[in-house]
């Protein structure tokens, strides 16, 4: 069995990949083999100082290391895993865990079942592909989301911003266990629109057994983006805008003092648009998101009178643009984000802004990016006297 295993490996990777895909072999009439990876290694340099040196810091680091294997079972059923690495003490290596495990039944194209651990569709970010992003990485306000940590971040999406960071995660970070309805129809050859229905664990910090419910509906103008995950730039391939809109919610997702049970609800409004221009392509995204935790002032941590979730709950916005240059592979890009928290002294509430530019190799198989980043928060970060941070990364990004 070991041995038919390496011939079958040895098999796929002599086959040709195509975009983002991995190599593919076919098993018979029905069964389908794909296997990739994924590899984005960064160089970031910054000016949050080192708490014991007082020293700005520069590191290595590797941002995302993935093997995924997925495929056809039969036409009604696909497969997918995806591992990931974990952090290695000491820079001895690294170890690896599954953040995908999903099986799809591929009832009807306005019908499909995925079930297991996978990404649940609380905004277009969150069901974009880590490898098909632009400005480096997502938007730091993206993981106030459930089980993304409800927290900012900053060092292009590297680090939690200190306040507000309740660090509230399930046991498959990032990622959510459930089942999603979803599916995609075109209405006519301009008009398409695709929906998701969700339902997961979630957090399950109050002791009470409640369930996650996720809703989402895209519409495209001209080309369709049909499949469950976006790209948040098609580098001219695609003629596409799309509005999308979500809701998120749960109730009991943790313990305050003083409310008891905390409910969670989350939505958000996102647009999208990549159209030809001129000698190359230009890329727009802008997205509105809300959080609620229930007012919670003293969110039980294991101590009483634990963290202010009015530093966390909030609302914010971001827009992201670029211009592919086709010519020359080359694509410009600039962002900007805020978030403002409910907390009276505004603590947890920030903007940022950033610029940058990515050469592609080929495509979102291979290039590199570099990009500058600025932060600024409301009040001085965690009691320090530091109220902004800026950030300078460069990084080499492989996707097959």
């Amino acid at each position: 069995m070991k041995k038919r295993l390496i011939v079958i490996l040895i098999l796929m990777a002599s086959l040709p990949a195509t975009g983002l895909a991995g190599v593919k072999m076919n098993i018979g009439d029905e069964v389908e083999i794909d296997l990739g990876f994924r590899l984005q290694t960064q160089f970031i340099a910054w000016d949050n100082k080192d708490a014991t040196t007082g020293e700005s810091e520069q590191l290595f680091n590797v941002r995302r290391a993935r093997i995924r294997l997925g495929g056809k079972v039969t036409r009604w059923m696909d497969f997918f895993l995806q591992t990931e690495k974990g952090g290695g003490a000491g820079g001895s290596g690294y170890d690896m865990r599954i953040i995908d495990a999903f099986v799809t039944l591929n009832l009807h194209p306005l019908a499909r079942i995925y079930l297991g651990e996978n990404m649940s569709p609380a905004g277009r970010q969150h069901t974009t592909s880590s490898g098909a992003l632009m400005a480096i990485d997502r938007p730091g306000i993206t993981n106030y989301n459930l089980t993304w940590g409800l927290n900012g971040r900053y060092g292009f999406n590297n680090a939690n911003l200190p306040d507000g960071n309740l660090d509230l995660s399930n046991d498959v970070s990032v990622r959510d266990t459930g089942a999603t309805l979803f599916g995609s129809t075109s209405l006519s050859d301009a008009l398409h629109v695709k929906y998701y229905l969700g339902v997961y664990d979630g957090i399950q910090e109050s002791g009470e057994d409640k369930e996650r419910y996720t809703a989402r509906v895209q519409m495209n103008l001209f080309d369709a983006e049909p499949g469950y995950y976006n790209s948040s730039t098609y580098l001219g391939e695609k003629r596409t805008v799309a509005l999308g809109a979500s809701y998120d919610m749960q109730d009991d997702i943790a313990t305050d003092a003083i409310e008891d049970a905390v409910a969670y609800t989350w939505y958000s409004v996102d647009l999208f648009a990549d159209l030809p221009v001129g000698p190359g392509s230009a890329t727009f995204e802008a997205a509105y998101h809300n959080l609620d935790l229930d007012d919670a002032t003293q969110l039980l941590d294991g101590v009483v009178g634990g963290q202010n979730a009015l530093q966390t709950q909030g609302d914010g916005w971001f827009a992201q643009a670029g211009y592919y240059f086709e010519k020359w592979k080359l694509q410009p890009w600039l962002g900007y984000e805020t978030w403002v928290s409910d907390a009276v002294d505004e603590t947890g509430s920030y903007d940022g802004w950033r610029v940058g530019l990515t050469y592609f190799f080929q495509g979102h198989n291979a290039n590199i990016k570099a990009g500058y980043e600025s932060i600024r928060t409301e009040t001085n970060i965690a009691g320090s006297d530091q109220d902004s941070i800026d950030t300078f990364l460069i990084g080499f990004y492989v996707t097959y």
